[in-house]
């Protein structure tokens, strides 16, 4: 539904789709771009044209349209070719909202895209929502798929239009707090039923599976065409005779409202006169008889703001004329000119008309002692005033008596002639000299507010209609010169003191509404009783279609449920054998036939028995005679066939009985796998499982006897130590025996080491060896690895040059095990170098985050094939017989350390030109926020 507030355009929702769209065979319909913009187009004048034509159905008495069909097509659309479809509904939402904004004079595009916005969300949601509940195409057939369809798009997603436009109207003014609720109701009813008649209607047209829809464009889509048509008419004729009513009962108010306001108009004029008699009685008053005069005036307040005395006084009088104004009490008076912007200050010698009474003379104290004649905008109705002997009225201008506010006043004048004449000339045509101005002053906004209070419906303005008026508008909202055509209004033009007053009566929110106003139930009632034979029509069609649908499923359940057996056979994985009771074979499946190599036809002319291994064949006997005594419904057993070229094919065979209708036994029915690929799997896992058992006891042993080995030996080492060192007279060993000593001590050492080796390759393998990763500077480590094979560099006489970047600090890794790494590789460098080789360590950037440490030598180098070999446990490569001691597990040792802390050990070598081991090690990331 649309709702039509004044003076701004609400606008109507739409409701909307989600997911892809999907055609007949399942699939998104493919578009090209200029397709898709022409569909964009056609449903954007879709929508356009269907929301104007919902327009013209606005009705009283809250300006809304019983249904907006736009809503329905939006849902359709989107369900048929999705979210594709989005832009031409904003675009359309944006163009229906955009043309009752110029309507109503009062164009906002951020609100028209605001609603428009909301009809895409709206249509998005309903869409999806019908998706999600009923399939990607929907087919309203069951009364529950029906009820699962209005769910979505009525109940839920046409919330979404309504809360966004209404929301959209109040935050630009279009309407007032206190309207949010009607007309959020009655757009979300246009909606719901525009969604009910329309969304059905477009379907026929264009829905998925179009088998399905295109049929009922003539049972579901025409009645309800004809039916909202007749519907239309009628209720447009009612709304006109409704219309009539009210455009009466407006003019009636109306007329009441501006004779109302003319015989307000005459209190100005009335006070004129009063003033104007008072000062022909006595022209010399003074101030407080003026005052008192005037005294009840001045306390009513009201419309005539000021009443007053102006007397013509040459300039050779002023300073007698002030001087009698100050001694009648007025001590501050002075004649002056009004010097606002626009005025015209008389000439030195001419004529002045200063206010010389004035009452109340508390509030008009300002306009004391001012020359009238230096107003520009009231000279003419004085001079008018002085010529004719009549009151004369000015045009509005802002008054003396009002500083600092811009408030415009009236000022109506009437002349005071010589001899208490009351005309300009006396009955001979002769002229009578004017003597003054009297004066009324009223404010015709406070003329209009007391004369016509506010009312519901009514608004009021006063305009200056004379010829060449600088300030047209009186009083009233200042939009009341330029009226949009189709508001009500009525009019009424006045001679007030010589000038045109045009009096204005309009109703800002369109004619009244009466009670008993019954076109919007009339509209709503017929609408609902149609969208309810829309259900209607739905469900029968679907009902006739469902039947149909049902009698072709059977038909082709029994059409093709051979083909399906056949099928299900033909392309089973396993092999399916079908024989009689005396185990001859009548169908077998392609994949028995290749299982065995043997061809269909010449499997079926033999029996099953003849190609089953000779010591399977008594135990299939067996178990066949069972099942057809019926003693067991079925056996499962692995056995094995003979194949075509005498091969054992091991399978697992399950057998089962068919009986007939009378329960007799008609078919053997066997199920075949082959099951050689499972044996050789357990076979491989029971093998794997012996290795991984032999490895742990491999593992665990080398870690109990290197816990053995490390007792004793820690007590050779330790008494070889006390002997070296032992100073006592008379136990000091010789230079040979200290020799001794010292191989003991190196032996003992290198055993150590060697067990401490192994240990930590156990540990390793059995995944017990734990690293600490933290910041720590590469320096010092460096450093602590050299020191570590110091001795063993000086006794090669190995040169080892060190070379780390600037750049190359704090690393992220486990101290002790970094360590361990470069005391390995040194130590590998140095003893495989030739005396007084080279060793060189490097650290570089090698990328973000990330250094490569490097160690060279100039050894030997490695084979190809001692490469491939060369991180295998305890493999040394063909050293074992040199001189060079080692175990063969330090390089294994390293590349685990490596991987545990997230490197990898590289190797590049060539024979004869030396080694190169290299690893990457990532930066401290202190490091890198420095950097």
């Amino acid at each position: 539904m649309t709702a039509a507030p004044s003076p701004a355009p609400a606008s109507p929702s739409t409701a909307a789709a989600s997911r892809p769209d999907i055609d007949a065979e399942g699939a998104r319909p493919a578009l090209g771009w200029p397709r898709l913009v022409l569909l964009n187009l056609a449903i954007a004048l879709a929508y356009a044209a269907l929301g104007a034509l919902a327009l013209r159905l606005i009705l009283p008495p809250d300006y809304v349209s019983p249904i907006y069909p736009a809503a329905g097509l939006a849902v359709a659309a989107v369900l048929r070719w999705g979210p594709r479809v989005l832009p031409g509904i904003l675009v359309g939402g944006a163009l229906v909202n955009l043309s009752l904004s110029l309507e109503r004079d009062h164009l906002n595009l951020l609100q028209a895209l605001a609603v428009g916005m909301g009809n895409v969300l709206q249509a998005w949601l309903g869409a999806w929502l019908a998706r999600r509940w009923l399939g990607p195409q929907p087919t309203l057939t069951e009364p529950r798929e029906l009820l699962r369809f209005l769910g979505a798009t009525v109940g839920v997603a046409c919330l979404v239009s309504p809360t966004l436009g209404v929301a959209a109207l109040w935050v630009s003014g279009a309407i007032g707090a206190g309207q949010l609720g009607q007309h959020w109701l009655f757009w979300w009813i246009g909606d719901a039923i525009g969604v009910l008649i329309g969304a059905p209607v477009a379907l026929t047209l264009f829905g998925l599976p179009r088998a399905h829809w295109a049929p009922r464009q003539m049972s579901v889509a025409l009645p309800l065409l004809v039916a909202c048509a007749l519907l239309f008419a009628a209720t447009l004729h009612v709304a006109r005779n409704e219309e009539s009513r009210r455009r009466h009962a407006f003019e009636l108010e109306a007329f009441n409202a501006l004779d109302t306001l003319a015989d307000t108009l005459t209190a100005p004029l009335s006070a004129l006169e009063a003033n104007h008699s008072l000062l022909m009685v006595a022209p010399g008053l003074s101030r407080d008889d003026f005052e008192r005069a005037h005294a009840e005036r001045a306390r009513a307040g009201g419309a005539v703001y000021a009443v007053g005395w102006a007397p013509e006084v040459r300039p050779a009088d002023i300073a007698a004329f002030e001087r009698t104004a100050r001694a009648d009490g007025y001590p501050d008076y002075h004649v002056h000119e009004r010097n606002r912007p626009g005025d015209s200050p008389a000439s030195p010698d001419s004529t002045v008309l200063p206010i010389r009474l004035i009452a109340p003379y508390a509030r008009n104290r300002p306009a004391m002692g001012v020359n009238i004649r230096s107003i520009p905008q009231a000279r003419e109705a004085q001079d008018r005033a002085i010529a004719t002997g009549q009151p004369a009225a000015s045009e509005s201008f802002p008054l003396s008596q009002d500083v600092g506010v811009r408030i415009m006043g009236v000022v109506v004048y009437r002349a005071i002639y010589d001899d208490g004449a009351a005309a300009p000339r006396d009955a001979m045509g002769r002229a009578h000299a004017p003597k003054g101005l009297a004066f009324a002053t009223l404010r015709p906004e406070t003329l209009l507010r007391d004369a016509l209070p506010a009312r519901p419906r009514l608004d009021y303005c006063l305009i200056d209609a004379t010829p060449r008026t600088a300030h047209a508008l009186l009083a009233g909202d200042p939009r009341c010169t330029d009226l949009p055509e189709a508001l009500p209004r009525s009019e009424r033009d006045l001679d007030f003191a010589g000038r045109v007053w045009r009096l204005q009566v309009y109703s800002p929110s369109g004619l009244p509404v009466l009670e008993g106003n019954a076109t919007l139930p009339f509209a709503l009632a017929g609408l609902a009783g149609t969208a309810l034979l829309g259900v209607l029509l739905l469900v029968i069609t679907g009902s006739t279609a469902r039947v149909a649908r049902l009698v072709d499923e059977a038909t082709l359940r029994l059409r093709d449920s051979e083909e399906r057996f056949r099928m299900i056979v033909e392309h089973a994985p396993v092999g399916v054998v079908a024989a009689d009771i005396n185990a001859r074979p009548l169908e077998i499946n392609p994949y028995f036939s290749r299982l065995l190599g043997i061809p269909i036809e010449q499997l079926k002319a033999r029996s099953v028995l003849a190609f089953t291994h000779p010591d399977d064949r008594a135990e299939d006997s067996r178990l066949g005679l069972a099942l057809i005594r019926g003693e067991i419904d079925r056996y499962s057993r692995i056995k094995r066939y003979i194949g075509a070229d005498g091969q054992v094919v091991p399978v697992r065979s399950t057998v089962s009985l068919l009986r007939d209708a009378q329960g007799r036994p008609y078919r053997l029915l066997g199920i075949v796998e082959d099951i050689g690929e499972q044996l050789r799997l357990a076979e491989l896992e029971r093998e794997h499982e012996a290795e991984i058992a032999a490895n742990k006891a491999k593992n665990e042993f080398l870690s109990r006897m290197s816990h053995e080995l490390r007792t004793p030996l820690n007590a050779m080492l330790g008494f070889s130590q006390l002997l070296e060192t032992d100073q006592e007279p008379g136990h000091t060993l010789s230079p040979r025996q200290l020799g001794w000593v010292a191989q003991i001590q190196h032996s003992g050492w290198h055993l150590l080491a060697m067990i401490d080796d192994t240990l930590d390759l156990s540990r390793l393998e059995v995944g017990q060896l734990r690293v600490r990763l933290g910041d720590h500077a590469l320096t010092p480590i460096v450093a602590d690895s050299l020191a570590m094979v110091e001795t063993q560099r000086q006794r090669r006489q190995v040169a080892i040059e060190v070379d780390l970047a600037p750049e190359v600090d704090l690393v992220h890794v486990d101290a002790t095990r970094l360590k361990q790494v470069l005391t390995n590789l040194l130590s590998n460098a140095v003893k495989y170098n030739h005396e007084g080789g080279h060793v060189w360590l490097k650290a570089r950037p090698c990328g973000p985050s990330r250094i490569e440490v490097s160690i060279a030598d100039t050894g030997p180098g490695l084979t190809p094939a001692q490469r491939a070999q060369l991180f295998q446990p305890f493999n040394r490569l063909g050293r074992e017989a040199g001189g060079i001691e080692g175990t063969g597990i330090g390089l294994v040792i390293t590349q685990r350390l490596l991987e545990l802390m997230g490197s990898q050990l590289q190797v590049a070598s060539t024979e004869g030109a030396g080694a190169t081991f290299s690893f990457e090690l990532r930066t401290s990331d202190i490091y890198q926020a420095g950097q």
